[in-house]
């Protein structure tokens, strides 16, 4: 009888889990010139993201309404949320997933330096003076056995299965209130997590079709919690349409198990659940449109939303999401809610879930992201040293690939130094830092100051510029509900801006006017009230005023107008969007919590002027506005607009990277990005006079880089032919890089 052999697959770096974490921490590391080996224990890759689990990839942005609007990660997140949906633009009606699958292969093959195995289920991990020295892995399908060793480990599995293994400290379920002063915390710590959940998906077939309840399912209208349901109690309601529903999120089961040992356990009960639901959609008669419906995919596994946490050098708390504390090596960000599950699922009487509110973004430490007793352990996903209470937003899977690309990237200097995850903590936290916002990677607070090896008499020159005004009043919005302009400024005071009002009645009105500040230049949050009066608007009034400001420049760089009148008002808008002003609904009741308008509140004349699209905001270290826009945006064209850097001597270039506009302020995009640079030309100008041309058609990135290697250079000259639609052209950064012999 043949034995199976065992291959040894050695690298500098292993990642066990192909999910989003895992993705973006092999991708890091392989772009950094590591040799990556990437097990995943499943066919495809994503995790639960995949085809097989179908849950959308949120993240900070928390749907498009995170508190500091412009909250979308950047990196490889962004990178790989842009692929899927160019080549899958049905991606978030859930329709053509194998398409995003593959994009996610695609990511992966396209780099030389990663090893894929797919169908590998790690099931031992070797060690020696308490470090890993191997994990061991069965490809079962093809008879296959492997022994991957690699100096550092990186545990993107979820469940934290080599981890575990390894004997690493871990957290189960919820810790008590007094252990991290956590208000949201239980009084007495338990064993409780999140339930899983299976999706699935209803697809209508234009003809009728029946449906029979297996045997197995329930009779939903025979359990417990059939009334609570049926009448949308705590937050477990059916949707209007179920057409192209993509299953219930709240069909939650298993947090009060052993949520891992119970695994198919718990998968047969969601089993039972989901086609007895479907059962009661169909035939219960409560439903309309259903006759032609079908269901037409029901996912083979659970999506599991929490188990072991690991326990790293810093335990991330409610504390510090809410508080955001500053910490010298933070790697990355979230700003979900505290999204914090019922215990028992679809069978607890509570609420399904709570959104405990998270203000804005908030940047994670390095030190969650290593064992505090695996030296050459790192984590990233939902494994990572968080409590159960900011495990509820840190969990999503957005976030989870920020957390990937840190470690990643820490790996390839875990390498270069021959060292652990801690002594990066010590001795290169600015190299690491530095490396992953090259990388586009989001840190709250964080710039990238041009190389000084370009700053001494460079000029920047732009073919327009975009007044810092919005002058086109195409609709009226009423005051019937207060609404709330937040302008980004400039200059140490403001004095005045004018904004164009309309009184419909037939007697005069009053408007109110609220002027606020806020303390966080990430955020777009009202925090101060700096002072409020009344304005009479006469009969019929129909045109600009002028309001009084007369405030200095508050913490976060931001004022706050807050507009409140009658259904008689309305202040004149557009649907057209300009980066750093943005215009909102006010709820007197919640003052610190914004809702979108998706419209504009025109306004000129602002006082004094300010240089807000600069073609210099180019280089001032941001890559996203951040108080201020941070972008050069050319002015109104249905032509071509340049950006031109001149330096007073030649200098040697390796790369260029240019960051467009992707609307960071939503979390999914169902059409193109307008406001994305599609076309452009970047020219080289060398000392001898000769000209090196690269023609860039159909981006659709928001970060690219052009590896150019030219010495002698002069001149940069950015030709910008077309967007997906915006009639500016928006740039948020370009950054240089020299070779370091350059320098």
């Amino acid at each position: 009888m043949e034995v199976i052999k065992m291959e040894l697959m050695k690298s500098d770096v292993t990642v066990i889990g192909g999910g989003i974490a895992g993705i973006c921490a092999a991708i890091a590391a392989a772009r950094q010139g590591l040799l990556v080996s990437l097990i995943n224990d499943r066919p495809v890759l994503g995790g639960n993201a995949s085809s097989e689990v179908r849950v959308h990839i949120n993240g900070s942005a928390y749907l498009g309404n995170s508190p500091s609007y412009y909250a979308r990660e950047g990196g490889l997140v962004e990178e790989l949320k842009l692929k899927i949906f160019h080549y899958n633009p049905l991606y978030n009606k859930k329709l053509m997933l194998s398409l995003s699958d593959t994009v996610l292969l695609d990511m992966v093959y396209d780099e030389p330096n990663i090893s894929l195995f797919l169908n590998t289920c790690v099931h031992e991990t070797g060690m020696e003076n308490g470090r890993i020295q191997w994990v061991e892995g069965l490809q079962l399908a093809s008879e296959r056995k492997f022994r991957f060793e690699s100096p550092t480990y990186i545990d993107c599995s979820g469940d934290g299965i080599v981890g575990y293994q390894a004997g690493a400290h871990f957290r189960w379920g919820r810790e008590a209130k007094h252990e991290y002063q956590e208000e949201l915390a239980p009084e007495v710590a338990d064993h409780y997590t999140m339930g899983d959940t299976i999706l699935f998906q209803a697809r209508d077939v234009n003809y009728s079709v029946p449906y029979k309840r297996p045997g197995f399912a329930y009779d939903i209208t025979k359990l417990e919690f059939f009334d609570s349901i049926k009448k949308g109690l705590n937050h477990r309601s059916f949707p209007r349409k179920i057409n192209g529903l993509g299953g219930l999120w709240w069909l939650e089961y298993g947090g009060h198990m052993d949520i891992i040992k119970n695994n198919e356990d718990i998968a047969l009960e969601l089993r039972k659940l989901v086609y007895g639901i479907w059962d009661y959609i169909k035939n219960s008669g409560e439903f309309d449109d259903v006759d032609n419906l079908i269901l037409d995919y029901v996912c083979p596994i659970p999506g599991k939303r929490e188990s072991r946490r690991f326990i790293g050098e810093h335990m991330l708390s409610q504390n510090d999401l809410t508080e955001k504390t500053h910490f010298e090596d933070a790697v990355s960000v979230g700003g979900w809610y505290m999204d914090l599950h019922a215990n028992k699922g679809i069978y607890d009487e509570g609420p399904a879930t709570a959104w405990n509110f998270v203000p804005g973004l908030y940047n994670i430490p390095f030190r969650s992201l290593f064992s505090r007793n695996i030296p050459n352990l790192m984590f990233a996903g939902r494994n990572i040293s968080a409590t159960h209470v900011a495990f509820g937003s840190t969990r999503v899977m957005a976030t989870c690939g920020c957390m990937g690309q840190a470690v990643g990237t820490a790996a390839a200097l875990c390498v270069k130094y021959d060292t652990d995850p801690a002594a990066i903590v010590k001795a290169h936290m600015d190299e690491l830092q530095a490396q992953l916002l090259r990388d586009g990677q989001t840190i709250v607070g964080l710039q990238e100051p041009l190389d000084p090896y370009f700053v001494d008499g460079l000029t920047i020159r732009a073919s327009s510029q975009r007044s810092y005004e919005q002058l086109h009043t195409t609709e009226e919005i009423s005051l019937e509900k207060a609404l709330c302009l937040v302008l980004p400024i400039q200059t140490p005071v403001v004095e005045s801006v004018q904004i164009k009002i309309k009184n419909r009645s037939e007697h005069s009105e009053t408007l109110q006017v609220k002027l606020f500040g806020g303390d966080r230049k990430e955020n777009y949050i009202p925090a101060n009230e700096l002072k409020g009066y009344n304005l009479v608007i006469s009969a019929g009034h129909d045109d600009w005023i002028t309001l009084e400001l007369s405030c200095k420049k508050p913490e976060d760089d931001k004022i706050y107008i807050v507009l409140e009148g009658t259904a008689s008002l309305a202040v004149y808008g557009n649907e057209e969007k300009m980066t750093g002003a943005v215009s909102f609904l006010y709820r007197p009741e919640e003052p610190s919590r914004l809702k979108k308008l998706n419209k504009s509140i025109c306004f000129k004349d602002l006082i004094p002027s300010q240089d807000m699209y600069n073609p210099a905001n180019v280089v001032n270290g941001f890559s996203r506005p951040y108080g201020l826009p941070n972008s050069w945006i050319s002015e109104r064209t249905e032509g071509q607009e340049w950006l031109e850097f001149g330096f007073a001597s030649p200098k040697n270039l390796d790369e260029i990277h240019l960051v467009f506009n992707s609307q960071l302020n939503l979390e999914h995009f169902d059409d193109p990005i307008e406001s994305l640079i599609q076309d452009y030309d970047v020219t080289l100008t060398l000392e001898d006079g000769t000209e090196s041309v690269t023609k860039v058609r159909g981006n659709y990135l928001s970060l690219n880089k052009h590896q150019v290697f030219a010495q002698g250079v002069t001149h940069i000259r950015f030709d910008f032919c077309a967007t997906y639609g915006s009639p500016y052209y928006e740039v948020f950064a370009v950054k240089l890089y020299a070779p370091n012999n350059a320098k």
